[in-house]
């Protein structure tokens, strides 16, 4: 099958930790023995290049140093920080309308997979409907929390996704936020992502640190929603009923404020910003954490985790988990079972779970073993995998499965996820 993913986000190089979920993606689907190309704008003038042997088409929109609606913080983020990128977003999508039409018309793939179907449904629609290309369209949260509060662009959404040939989703809270925009008679498919951080099962279950500060650790891009402040207010508690140093993973346009913050509290000994890490380095982190900590809220527009892949790659290397009970992260933490759920914005709240589990070696051990069965059951690249191939075949059966020619070696992790 010849497929056509497009996107706002794909890595620049075999080092950029960004979207690694979507990088799995294209290189399991390629794996598989599909024709894989990804369409994704440029980002301060970058060419387009190949990752994992996947072709990578930018297109420019911009000036070089003007692109740079995406990558980092992300569009969303950007975009409602800044009058002039707002601007930028009208010659973004007719660019990538140009590049869609182009490589629609000459390529003729069998499906185009449409990520954040707000904005980028509206680059798709006309050249797929034009060269019969199969659309499928993928949501992932951001695109619903774009246009909440605006009736014009809801408007535009409910549209894009009530003709769409198919729509998956990251979340079970995705689908039901999809649901209540463009009706209940929509036929949606929950297909979440895997870890792409190797798993380490060899690894003996013993909990980590039996001397020594315990360590805690939280990844992902340092954006509001992210929640790190309600973590940071939660140490001094913490820290009252044994050492711990908690390091942090990502960057992010909100990573200044949380650093003023550990200062304004005079935790800096205890907190490390390690920024965006290696994937052998974050793989060395979950192995020596004790505990991951996730602590998300709602943000300002509403927006908040669509799944939580980094909450899938905790459970992959048997880390017990504290997570706030917000949006997709319910479908990969059951409290009292594979982690546990705390209220959003409490930092009490956060400070009781992890002393509890950090007094409590055996209950650790406990939730990271269900964990880890869980993970390796729900969230299994292969079955994904083989899945959304059946979406995209849906009505093409002599396509449905293309020849596994190789296992995919995981790509940087959701550290920015």
């Amino acid at each position: 099958m010849k497929v056509v993913i497009l996107g706002s986000t794909f890595p620049l190089h075999d080092d950029d930790a960004q979207v690694p979920w979507l990088r799995e993606t294209a290189k399991r689907l390629r794996g598989f023995g599909h024709e894989v190309t990804v369409l994704a704008p440029a980002f301060r003038g970058r060419k387009s290049h190949r990752i994992d042997g996947v072709p990578v088409k930018r297109f420019r929109y911009a000036p070089a140093s003007w692109e740079m609606l995406t990558h980092d913080s992300g569009a969303p983020n950007k975009v409602s920080q800044s009058k002039w990128l707002k601007l930028l977003t009208i010659p973004y999508i007719l660019s990538g309308l140009l590049a869609t039409f182009w490589h629609l018309l000459k390529e003729r793939p069998d499906v185009i997979n449409v990520h954040w179907p707000f904005p980028h449904g509206l680059m798709a629609w006309f050249p797929a409907r034009l060269t019969g290309t199969k659309i499928v369209s993928t949501c992932h949260g951001a695109e619903l929390a774009i246009v909440r509060g605006s009736k014009p662009l809801s408007a535009v959404l409910r549209w894009l996704l009530r003709h769409t040939d198919e729509i998956t989703c990251n979340s079970s809270h995705t689908r039901k936020q999809i649901t209540d925009l463009a009706g209940e008679d929509l036929d949606i498919h929950v297909l979440p992502y895997g870890s792409t951080v190797p798993a380490y099962e060899a690894r003996p279950s013993t909990l980590v640190s039996e001397e020594g500060p315990k360590l805690l650790l939280t990844c992902g891009r340092i954006i509001e929603r992210k929640g790190l402040p309600y973590l940071v207010d939660a140490l001094p508690k913490i820290l009252s009923e044994q050492p711990v140093k908690l390091v942090i993973t990502g960057e992010g346009d909100q990573k200044a404020a949380v650093q003023r913050l550990v200062a304004e509290k005079g935790l800096e000994e205890h907190v490390e910003f390690a920024g965006f890490v290696s994937n052998e380095r974050l793989g060395e982190l979950y192995r020596t954490a004790d505990l991951y900590v996730h602590p998300s809220i709602h943000d300002r527009r509403g927006d908040t985790e669509g799944l939580g892949v980094v909450l899938v790659e905790a459970l992959a290397n048997k880390r017990p988990v504290v997570a706030c009970g917000v949006g997709g992260i319910v479908d990969v933490i059951k409290d009292g079972e594979t982690g546990v759920l705390v209220e959003e914005k409490n930092a009490a709240a956060l400070a009781e779970a992890v002393n509890r589990l950090l007094a409590d070696p055996e209950e650790r051990r406990r939730l990271a073993e269900a964990g880890y069965a869980f993970a390796r059951s729900h969230f299994d690249w292969d079955r994904i995998i083989l899945a959304l191939v059946k979406v995209f075949a849906a009505g093409k059966e002599e396509l449905l499965l293309g020849e596994k020619v190789g296992a995919a070696k995981p790509s940087p992790s959701t550290q920015a996820a």
